[in-house]
């Protein structure tokens, strides 16, 4: 009964860890496939609106057959041509409710058509945006492909041992199967192999900032940082990435020749979504710091009004540049412009940088569960056939 039940115990730790990490590895395949593809619908896009077309029909051209976006755009880009609103809303079965990318465009289509925005331009920076999350992806896909291969050898080199006792006539494998003990030293070390393999996993999601769409530079809880509320210290800021759309949305709003408190308001509108969809943004306590230069400007603070984010990792020199601005008329579109493309090429460092350090952080598990996994699987069953030999 104890062999029976140790045996089972590690078929169901054996396939629990492998539905675990192919669900992983298909969520990143995913994610990877649909970002490119919105990339290269907004790439179309922008190019159709930069030539004249009219919105819905640049999108329609902007459209390639066979790509599993076009459906879901395509009934979202059929609504707005039959007079629906351009805000990715609807009902629960709207499919713009449950595809954030989607969700995303259609609301900075929205604000560009609200406030007379350059739509083309506002999706050029969009493109950009895009490209830098592949690059991120790219980055994690090369550590998880080093940090697995790594998991293979180190799980092979027990079956290698059983293979090698086999061949010797030692019988590893009917004392594993066989006998109580073998059993429940097969269960040990089945155990701390696929506890190595999940500690692998979690390493390689904390380390490089979320894999899928779990995290990541792209979301607001970006690994580098961000905007802290007094009071509200613990609570994570936007991260490189979400900071560098927002920048994008002030600059062409600036540039459209929106007043500074309407174009800043409409770029945290418009860029950042709400944690939970149908939010508030300003439930966001990051959100709410974002805003509270809005209230500030449209109190008369002038240059103050930016004082709070002047120290903020990623919007601290646009905040000093807009209060400079304020007092002595300086450009302003264009450092806002500078600063965000600034935020993507530090986001792009800290995912290469994150991605080396996944191959460092496999030490751990190395050294608590592969090696022990190899002792407990793959010697002692050969120590034991040498000493009833």
């Amino acid at each position: 009964m104890v062999t029976v039940t140790a045996l089972l115990s590690a078929v169901v730790v054996v396939v629990f860890t492998a539905v675990r990490v192919a669900t992983a590895a298909v969520a990143l395949a995913t994610g990877r496939k649909q970002t490119r593809e919105y990339r290269d619908f907004t790439d179309a896009f922008s190019v159709e609106l930069l030539v004249g077309a009219r919105s819905v029909d640049a999108a329609e051209q902007a459209l390639t057959d066979g790509h599993g976006i076009s459906g879901p755009l395509l009934r979202q880009i059929h609504r707005i041509r039959l007079g629906a609103p351009v805000d990715g809303g609807g009902g629960t079965d709207d499919p713009a409710q449950h595809d954030g990318e989607l969700r995303r465009l259609l609301r900075l289509w929205a604000v560009a058509e609200r406030r007379g925005l350059a739509l083309g331009h506002l999706m050029g920076r969009v493109v950009e945006d895009l490209d830098a999350r592949l690059t991120h992806l790219g980055h994690v896909s090369s550590a998880l492909a080093g940090a697995r291969m790594t998991e293979v050898i180190l799980l092979l080199l027990p079956v290698g041992a059983l293979g090698i006792g086999q061949s010797m006539g030692l019988e590893p494998a009917a004392f594993l199967i066989g006998n109580p003990v073998g059993a429940l030293v097969l269960l040990c070390g089945t155990g701390l192999a696929c506890t190595g393999v999940l500690w692998v996993e979690s390493l390689t999601v904390t380390v490089l900032g979320g894999v899928g769409g779990r995290a990541g530079p792209g979301g607001q809880a970006g690994a580098s940082g961000g905007i802290r509320l007094p009071g509200v210290s613990a609570k994570p800021g936007l991260g490189a990435l979400a900071a560098a759309r927002v920048l994008d949305v002030f600059a062409v709003a600036v540039e459209a020749g929106l007043p500074v408190v309407t174009a800043w308001r409409t770029a945290v509108h418009g860029a950042v979504q709400g944690s939970v969809q149908g939010a508030r943004d300003d439930a966001d306590p990051a959100v709410a710091a974002l805003l509270r230069v809005a209230g500030l400007l449209e109190l008369g603070a002038g240059a103050a009004a930016w004082e709070h984010l002047a120290s903020d990792p990623h919007f601290g020199p646009v905040a000093r540049r807009a209060g400079s601005q304020i007092r002595n008329g300086g450009r302003l579109a264009g450092a806002v412009t500078a600063q965000a493309d600034r935020l993507r090429r530090q986001a792009g460092d800290s995912a290469r940088a994150g991605a080396e350090r996944v191959l460092v952080a496999v030490a751990a598990p190395l050294t608590l569960c592969f090696l022990p996994a190899f002792v407990l699987v793959g010697l002692v069953p050969l120590i034991i056939g040498f000493a009833g030999a």
